[in-house]
């Protein structure tokens, strides 16, 4: 007689180890900021602005992701962000009617997402090629195009910025659901959840991390390694571009050094994530988690005027040192053991 099948809700709430550290991570954090700052941080609005500006981040740190769980690294993800953002409100600014009605501007705002997707993919592929079919080891590729597509962005604004777009963008932007949920909280939470279906559903995710495991053994299996690697960074330009446009919204503006200080934290968020930086491991769910509690110290950092900029800088650097290093002994101790 055929067993029939029951719905397991004990799976479903399932949560991983390394998530149960994230959470536990992330209530302390608030805990401790609340405290420093006097129940400041504890504020609803507080919260609100950390889902405003978590996002941009956070798509960067997907892409990140997806090319660390294939073995490599993507350092384009700033470059890649900043010139699709200028190109598309250059686009923007020359299709936009004077006095264009609300449908008009919502189809000018998508023609202008899907060109810069395709600024981002074609970034993608550049920088994928020379990894997978030239043979550059990505570290190298990834920091050489950086330079070429960043030369590309300050060439054409000349390190200037670009003013005076159509307020769509700024609108779309600064929307919230409710009242309550920004817009940008919304385009996360859709490019998370389209990157977890990648990874989770699709053959080309099961193959994504077949090569960061053991590339060898996926080429025998029947995978086209050179074929998946230069889709994977395909995928993380169009999810730069997509920060690209939350940051120009964001500022109502587009200039070729938005992202700068994104690079180390987009990388932290990875491996704060567990995302094995060696290939094969890393979820969606970590860097969700990851990217808003690096958010919260980068928000509740702010509201004490005596740190600086330079000091966050530091701070980012010593925390992902720190990480990697307590990810080493850990793994080595699970070897021994």
């Amino acid at each position: 007689m055929e067993k029939k099948k029951t719905f397991d809700v004990k799976s479903l709430l399932k949560i991983s180890s390394n998530n149960k550290k994230l959470l536990g991570m992330l209530i302390l954090v608030i805990i401790v900021l609340s405290i420093a700052t006097g129940g400041s941080f504890a504020k609803i609005g507080q919260f609100q602005l950390i889902a405003y500006l978590f996002p941009e981040m956070g798509v960067l740190a997907l892409g990140m992701m997806l090319a660390m769980v294939s073995g490599g690294i993507d350092l384009t993800v700033i470059a890649v962000a900043d010139l699709a953002g200028i190109l598309s409100c250059l686009l923007m600014k020359a299709i936009m009617p004077a006095d264009a009605s609300m449908p008009v501007q919502i189809l000018v705002l998508l023609v202008t997402l899907a060109f810069a997707l395709l600024i981002g993919a074609v970034c993608g592929l550049f920088t994928g090629t020379l990894i997978a079919r030239v043979g550059v080891p990505a570290m190298v590729a990834t920091l050489g195009a950086s330079d070429i597509i960043l030369g590309i962005a300050v060439g054409i604004t000349n390190g200037s910025s670009i003013k005076e777009l159509p307020s769509i963008l700024y609108r779309v932007v600064n929307f919230e659901l409710f009242g309550l949920i920004p817009g940008t909280t919304i385009v996360f939470i859709i490019c998370a959840a389209l990157v977890a279906f990648l990874l989770n559903k699709t053959a080309t995710g099961f193959k994504i991390y077949m090569i960061g495991s053991n590339a060898t053994a996926s080429e025998y299996s029947g995978s086209d390694n050179k074929k998946i690697l230069t889709l994977t960074y395909m995928i993380s330009g169009m999810l730069s571009a997509v920060s690209g446009l939350l940051m120009c919204g964001h500022f109502n503006s587009a200039r070729s050094d938005f992202g700068k200080s994104y690079l180390t934290p987009a990388i932290l968020i990875c491996v704060l994530a567990g995302v094995n930086p060696n290939g094969g491991v890393g979820k969606v769910s970590g860097i969700v988690l990851a990217v808003i509690i690096l958010q919260s110290l980068s928000s509740g950092f702010a509201m004490f005027p005596s740190i600086s900029d330079y000091y966050k800088n530091l701070i980012w650097g010593l925390v992902l040192i720190g990480i990697m290093i307590i990810n080493v002994v850990t793994a080595t101790r699970k070897k021994k053991s």
